[in-house]
C-alpha cells in the first residue's frame, strides 16, 4: 500500500489528540500493572488468570476514560480461554521468555514463531509482547496492524516467521520511532491508524488491499491474516491434512467465506500458484470430466473417440513427476454433482495414498493418488450438503466448518475505518440472533464485509441478498421475516 496522503507528523497529531494527555503515562501505568501481575503470578497462573492476564495487556486510556481494547481483538477472552486450556505450557514458554537473559528469551521467541506448536494459541502477539515489557525501546509488539503500519511507512514486508524477521522489524520500528519521536507506547495507536488511511485511500484509488505477501506460496500468518482468522486454526487444518486424511471439505452456511479461505489455504499447502487447480461441480458434471472419458475427435473428416484425461487425473500426472512438489485441487460447490459418480475409484485410493492401484474402465491404465496431492471441497450447509454427502465419501474427508463469526467481522472491522463497524457488526448480530447461532441456514459474515459500508450500501445488502435467501427457507415464516425486516431497517438508520 502506498503512504497515505497525510503526513505522519499529522496523523501523529490527530492520534495524541483522540487519547489526549494521559496517551502515554495511562499506558505506562497500564504496563507497569501486566508487569506486577506477571511477577505475582509467574509459572502459576491457572485458566482465569491467564484471561485476567490478557484483560490488563488490553487496558489504556481514551480522552481521560479507561479502555479495554488497545490490542483488540488481540488478547480478548476468547484468545486467552484458549490458552488457558494448557496452563502447564502456558506457564512454561511465558516464564523461560520473561525470567530468561535476553538473549535466550529471544531464541525462544524464534523457535515459537518458525513452530508455533510449541506455544500453541500464543500467536505473535503474547511472545513478542513480553519481550517488549521487558525494554519497550528494543522490542516491539507483533500485531498485524503494526507491522503492516509500518510497513507502509517503510515500504518493506514484515512476517512474524522467525527470529531474523522479528529482529529486523524491531530495528526499523525503533528507528521510525526515533525519527518520528515516538514513544514506545504510542508506536502501535499511530502505526495502526496509518494503516488505516492507506487502505481507505487504496481503496478510493481502486487498489487491491491485501498485506503484501508471496505471489507464490503464503505462511499461515499471512493465510490467518487475510482470512481475519486465528494463525493457530490455519495450524490445525494444515496439520490435518499433513498427517492424516489429505482431503477436507469447508462446510457451513452461505457468506461464511467457504472459497476465499480453500483458495488461500491451497496457496500455504501447494509449492506454488502453477500447482493449484480449481474446478466447480454442478448436476452435469460426471466421472469423464473427472477421472477420464471418451472424447469426439475429428481427424481427416473421420470421426474417432479418444481417451481424455479429467481434470484431477491430469494433476495426478503433474504430481507423480514431481515428488518433492505439492499439488492441490479446489472443488468449489462440491455438494451440487452426484459425489458418488463422480469420484468413482477414488473411493479406495483416497484411503490408500501411493498404494492403492485401480484400472480405469476407459484407457485400461493404472491409476494411482500420488501422496503430495490435496483436496479441498466447499459446501453449503444450507441444503444440507453433510446430511446428503454419501458416507463412504464423507468418512474419507475432513470436515473443516466455518460458521457465521462475529470475530472475524470485527477483526475486518478493525482494520478499516470505524465509521461502518457499529453499522456492520450490529445489523450482522441481530440476523444471526434471530435465525439462530447454530442453525444451517444462519447467513455469514462476509455479506457485511464491505468497504464504505453506510446506509444504503447496507440496506442494498439486506434487500437484494439477504432478504430474499431468508424469504426462501421462512416461506412458512412469513410474519417472523416480516418483523426482521422491520427490525433491521430500524437498526440500520439508529446506527448508519
Amino acid at each position: 500500500m502506498p503512504m497515505p496522503s497525510r503526513s505522519t507528523a499529522e496523523i501523529v497529531e490527530e492520534v495524541r489528540t483522540k487519547f489526549g494527555e494521559r496517551f502515554v503515562p495511562a499506558r505506562q501505568a497500564a504496563e507497569d500493572e501486566v508487569r506486577a501481575f506477571i511477577n505475582a503470578h509467574l509459572g502459576a497462573m491457572d485458566a482465569a488468570r491467564i484471561v485476567e492476564l490478557g484483560r490488563l495487556i488490553n487496558r489504556h486510556e481514551i480522552a481521560g476514560r479507561d479502555r479495554y481494547d488497545r490490542f483488540s481483538p488481540g488478547f480478548t477472552g476468547a484468545i486467552m480461554e484458549r490458552l488457558g486450556r494448557d496452563p502447564e505450557t502456558f506457564n512454561r514458554m511465558v516464564s523461560r521468555l520473561w525470567r530468561d537473559p535476553e538473549e535466550n528469551a529471544l531464541a525462544v521467541l524464534g523457535e515459537v514463531y518458525a513452530n508455533r506448536r510449541l506455544f500453541p494459541h500464543a500467536g505473535s502477539s503474547l511472545p513478542s509482547f513480553l519481550l517488549y515489557l521487558r525494554d519497550p525501546d528494543r522490542f516491539g509488539i507483533c500485531v498485524n496492524a503494526t507491522m503492516n503500519g509500518l510497513a507502509v511507512q517503510t515500504s518493506t514486508g514484515y512476517r512474524a516467521t522467525g527470529l531474523e524477521e522479528y529482529q529486523r522489524f524491531c530495528a526499523d520500528l525503533r528507528d521510525w520511532r526515533q525519527r518520528h519521536r515516538i514513544a514506545p507506547q504510542e508506536a502501535d495507536a499511530i502505526l495502526t491508524t496509518v494503516m488505516r488511511y492507506a487502505r481507505e485511500e487504496s481503496a478510493e484509488a481502486g487498489e487491491v488491499t491485501v498485506e503484501p505477501v508471496d505471489p507464490h506460496r503464503l505462511t499461515a500468518n499471512e493465510v490467518a491474516a487475510l482470512c481475519y482468522l486465528p494463525v493457530e486454526l490455519i495450524d490445525q487444518w494444515a496439520a490435518a491434512l499433513r498427517t492424516g486424511m489429505r482431503q477436507a471439505v469447508f462446510h457451513g452456511p452461505p457468506g461464511t467465506g467457504k472459497t476465499h479461505v480453500a483458495m488461500l489455504l491451497a496457496r500455504h499447502l501447494a509449492s506454488s500458484a502453477e500447482h493449484i487447480e480449481v474446478t466447480q461441480f454442478h448436476p452435469a458434471y460426471s466421472y469423464e470430466d473427472f477421472i477420464e472419458g471418451l472424447r469426439p475427435e475429428t481427424e481427416a473428416a473421420e470421426l474417432k473417440y479418444v481417451v481424455r484425461d479429467g481434470v484431477f487425473a491430469r494433476l495426478c500426472a503433474r504430481a507423480s513427476i514431481a515428488p518433492d512438489e505439492t499439488f492441490v485441487l479446489i472443488i468449489d460447490e462440491m455438494n451440487r454433482a452426484d459425489l458418488a459418480a463422480v469420484f468413482g475409484e477414488l473411493l479406495y485410493l483416497l484411503e490408500y495414498r501411493g498404494t492403492g492401484k485401480v484400472t480405469l474402465p476407459y484407457s485400461q491404465r493404472t491409476f494411482t493418488v500420488p501422496p503430495n496431492v490435496f483436496l479441498l471441497g466447499t459446501m453449503n450447509t444450507a441444503d444440507r450438503s453433510l446430511a446428503l454427502l454419501d458416507f463412504a465419501l464423507r468418512r474419507r474427508f475432513n470436515a473443516f466448518p466455518l460458521l457465521p463469526d462475529a470475530a472475524v467481522l470485527e477483526r475486518w472491522t478493525a482494520a478499516r475505518s470505524a465509521d461502518n463497524a457499529e453499522l456492520a457488526l450490529g445489523v450482522f448480530r441481530l440476523i444471526r440472533d434471530r435465525v439462530g447461532h447454530d442453525t444451517p441456514v444462519s447467513p455469514g459474515h462476509s455479506y457485511w464485509m464491505t468497504e464504505r459500508l453506510d446506509a444504503a450500501a447496507a440496506e442494498r445488502v439486506w434487500d437484494y441478498q439477504l432478504r430474499p435467501y431468508l424469504a426462501e427457507y421462512w416461506f412458512e415464516q412469513p410474519a417472523e421475516l416480516k418483523r426482521l425486516d422491520g427490525d433491521v431497517r430500524s437498526l440500520i438508520a439508529e446506527l448508519a
